[in-house]
C-alpha cells in the first residue's frame, strides 16, 4: 500500500480561524511576505515620499518584479492634465522611494491614466 502524503498547507490541525497567509499556497505566499509589506509602506506613505504637488498628480497603483531581467516596476495612477509633470519627475521618483526603502527596490516606473 503507498503512503498518502499530507496535502494540506499545515502538518497540524489547529482548531478555530486559520490566519490569511496559512490559506494561501506556498508560492504566492511567499511572495506576498516579501513584496507586500514594501508596497504598503509606500502606498501608506506616498505624501512623504513624493511631496504634496505630485500627491495631488498621481498615486501608485501596483508593483511588478520580472525576476528573469530584474526589471521592478511600479505602476502609478496619473490624473488627466498631470501627465507632463509627473514624466519629468519620473527619475526623481525612483530616487526618493530608493532612498526611503534603503535599497533599489525599483527600476522603472510606468505611467497609467486614471
Amino acid at each position: 500500500m503507498k503512503y498518502k502524503s499530507n496535502t494540506r498547507q499545515r502538518k497540524k490541525s489547529i482548531q478555530g480561524l486559520r490566519s490569511f497567509k496559512d490559506t494561501l499556497p506556498k508560492k504566492i505566499r511567499e511572495n506576498f511576505l516579501k513584496k507586500g509589506n514594501l508596497y504598503s509602506k509606500i502606498t501608506k506613505n506616498w505624501k512623504i515620499i513624493v511631496g504634496n504637488d505630485l500627491n495631488n498628480a498621481c498615486s501608485p497603483k501596483s508593483f511588478k518584479n520580472i525576476k528573469n531581467s530584474g526589471i521592478k516596476r511600479l505602476n502609478i495612477m496619473v490624473k488627466r492634465g498631470y501627465e507632463t509633470e509627473v514624466e519629468y519627475s519620473r527619475e526623481i521618483i525612483i530616487k526618493k522611494i530608493n532612498n526611503f526603502l534603503g535599497y533599489e527596490f525599483v527600476n522603472k516606473i510606468k505611467l497609467l491614466r486614471n
